[in-house]
């Protein structure tokens, strides 16, 4: 029986991080279709859509590192063995990687594309 919970909270850990994968993939097209539509407009449309723009994009910024943090602290209680936890915990730290990499690649093509 402790293999099924076993499997039932690695299955849990499995879509969070999925889910949180997911939510910081979103940034890209996001953040894509607020440039072009930027690009679009002209004048003071620029400072409205720029304004709303920037919301919405804190917002989901927001969301993807309260979603990697969630993944980040998730803590396996089962005993297992010393190499099955050090890949669990290295396992952890990968949506919050891939988020710090997401928000250095737009910090740096962000002003380049503007």
């Amino acid at each position: 029986m402790k293999a099924f919970f076993m499997l039932d909270e690695l299955n849990q850990f499995h879509w969070a991080m999925l889910k949180s994968v997911l939510l910081i993939l979103m940034l890209l097209p996001i953040t894509e279709g607020a440039l072009s539509l930027w690009h679009a407009t002209e004048g003071s449309s620029q400072i409205m859509i720029g304004f709303f723009a920037l919301n919405m994009l804190s917002a989901w910024f927001v969301l993807c590192f309260l979603s990697a943090l969630k993944t980040t602290v998730w803590d396996n209680q089962e005993m297992i063995s010393r190499y099955e936890q050090l890949l669990f915990k290295a396992y952890r730290y990968i949506p919050m990687l891939f988020l710090s990499s997401l928000v250095a690649y737009l910090s740096v093509q962000l002003p380049l594309a503007l």
